[in-house]
């Protein structure tokens, strides 16, 4: 499996990441060294003051030594790197802190010094660094320890003197307060190094997405845009002086409204998609979708608009190859197909003369196959003027329960070959409504030779009007096939969609009619759903206003 090449985003952002670690290194290893001096300063003299009473003992050379070792250091951090002044670090943590166990055992802030050793290598180096630390600290005051126990180590100097002096407090005060920052100044550290590295990950993920995302602030100015909206939205972030880049109404010259942007609408409040927006840049239109979103801070108050975009301009024209390449083969389908039909026609009329009765079986059966490619075609070119918003519509008065008593004529001989009979009931006094008359009688078309279709021999499908509401009009109807099985109801709307099992398979269709069909009720303001249970048949439910209600316009793919 071969490594992806890292993009020059990616190491730029990398090399940030670390320069700001090493930065947060530097300064936690400095302040340490700071801190030093502070007990050099003020340790050292105390530390030297208990010869008095304890006479002079070899610890109290090395802390001169150490004293001047540790100032000279401290003094030239910023000079040194931070490799070496890190071990430099730690060695004298160990060389403070291991003598002194030595010396006056646990009574010593040693045993501190060597704990925050390994809390100290945590920062500094990594996580086994500092497990190896602390197994060596464990290890080392267990020799210790064993050494006074056995009787092979002894104390230099009485305890309870050593105890009783006011120096060996204040020394051990001073000196676990150092510590006490050390500890605190590594939380601090680590918890700083965390956040940078969050941050880092987080941008990273945001810029290695295909999306691009700009986030306004309050004032509607950008707060942050990653990768892909920094190379998608350049005329949008940086007008050009020359105006030749520019961000426009998709399909027009005419510039997009600022206050239209989704990020500008998120900052209202509001939630929307678009798909207007095109980019005019080095000469080249680029269409983009676009989501916006508010943003909230903690209190709960609109502080962000974010906006994301996804530059659709292949899938468009994708799609446009698509609609022509459908539309191209649908018409020159349906012109022949219209000539097949009407000479099938004028031959099954008689024009010609009575054909054979064996000729006539095959006329019949030519005649019904070409109807039904013709419905095909016919489904497939309305399939594309719906998703187009091209589909014509006459809309004008309707008597609903004339219109269903045509269809059920119509479709009369279609349930005969099926072997079913529709049973119409009205109950709605008045069944009038604006609507298109042959749009609904598609809907009717396809609802009721699907009931029949999928109805057993000899049943009846059942066709149901009623008024629900003084300005609504309901129509049921229900059939009494197996029902809708659970795994087809998620996408019985959806183009192209039939139910997988083999016996519906076998009955044929395009899958286009229901997707038909709930455009065209959607379109007259109505809603289309259904009620089935497997084995119990299936009823589709359609409520349509009688006075149409405009729907909202949805973008497009």
């Amino acid at each position: 499996m071969t490594k992806a090449p890292e993009n020059s985003s990616s190491a730029t952002a990398r090399a940030d990441l670390q320069q700001q670690l090493l930065a947060i290194k530097h300064r936690f290893v400095d302040a340490i060294w700071r801190s030093f001096i502070i007990i050099i300063l003020i340790g050292v003299p105390l530390s030297v003051s208990r010869s008095f009473t304890s006479g002079w003992l070899p610890i109290y050379t090395l802390h001169l030594a150490y004293g001047l070792l540790i100032i000279l250091i401290a003094l030239n951090t910023k000079r040194l790197s931070l490799p070496l002044k890190s071990m430099l670090l730690l060695f004298t943590f160990w060389l403070i802190g291991v003598p002194g166990i030595f010396t006056f055992g646990m009574a010593s802030p040693g045993v501190w010094w060597l704990v925050a050793s390994c809390l100290v290598a945590h920062v500094l180096y990594s996580i086994r660094v500092a497990i190896a630390m602390a197994l060596l600290t464990l290890l080392t005051l267990s020799l210790i320890a064993f050494g006074f126990v056995s009787g092979l180590l002894q104390l230099q100097v009485d305890a309870n003197v050593y105890l009783r002096q006011a120096s060996s407090w204040a020394t051990y005060i001073i000196v676990n307060s150092v510590m006490f920052f050390v500890v605190i100044r590594a939380l601090l550290s680590y918890n700083e190094a965390s956040k940078v590295t969050t941050k880092h990950q987080f941008r990273q993920w945001i810029d290695d997405l295909p999306l691009g995302v700009l986030v306004r602030d309050k004032n509607g100015q950008p707060y942050y845009q990653n990768q892909a909206a920094n190379s998608m939205l350049g005329p949008l972030l940086q007008p050009d002086a020359s105006g030749n880049d520019k961000v426009v109404i998709s399909g027009t010259e005419l510039p997009y409204p600022p206050q239209d942007m989704p990020g500008m609408r998120a900052l209202r409040g509001e939630t929307c998609i678009v798909d207007d927006i095109e980019i005019i840049q080095e000469g080249q239109r680029r269409q983009l979708q676009a989501w916006g979103r508010p943003g909230y801070n903690a209190d709960g108050e609109l502080a962000y608009g974010i906006a994301s975009f996804q530059d659709i301009t292949e899938r468009k024209r994708l799609a446009l190859l698509k609609d022509q390449f459908v539309s191209t083969v649908s018409h020159e389908l349906r012109t022949p197909l219209t000539s097949i039909r009407g000479a099938l026609g004028l031959i099954l009329g008689n024009t010609l003369g009575e054909p054979p009765p064996k000729m006539l079986n095959m006329l019949q059966i030519a005649n019904q196959n070409s109807q039904r490619l013709l419905r095909i075609v016919n489904d497939i070119l309305d399939l594309q003027k719906i998703e187009a918003n091209q589909l014509e519509y006459q809309f004008q008065p309707v008597d609903l329960a004339q219109l269903l008593h045509d269809a059920v004529l119509e479709l009369e001989s279609y349930a005969s070959a099926h072997q079913v009979s529709f049973h119409v009931t009205v109950t709605a006094t008045d069944a009038t409504l604006t609507a298109d008359p042959n749009r609904l009688m598609q809907v009717l078309a396809n609802l009721m030779s699907n009931a029949a279709k999928f109805s057993p021999a000899n049943s009846s499908v059942s066709l149901h009007l009623e008024q629900t509401t003084p300005d609504q009009l309901r129509l049921t109807v229900t059939d009494q096939g197996q029902g809708i099985p659970d795994s087809f109801k998620t996408r019985i709307f959806q183009p192209f969609s039939q139910s997988d099992a083999a016996d519906n398979r076998a009955r044929g269709g395009t899958g286009l009619g229901l997707t038909i069909s709930k455009a065209i009720v959607e379109k007259h303001g109505g809603q289309i759903r259904y009620v089935s249970a497997t084995g119990e048949g299936s009823s589709f439910i359609i409520d349509l206003p009688r006075q149409r209600r405009e729907q909202p316009e949805l973008p497009q793919d």
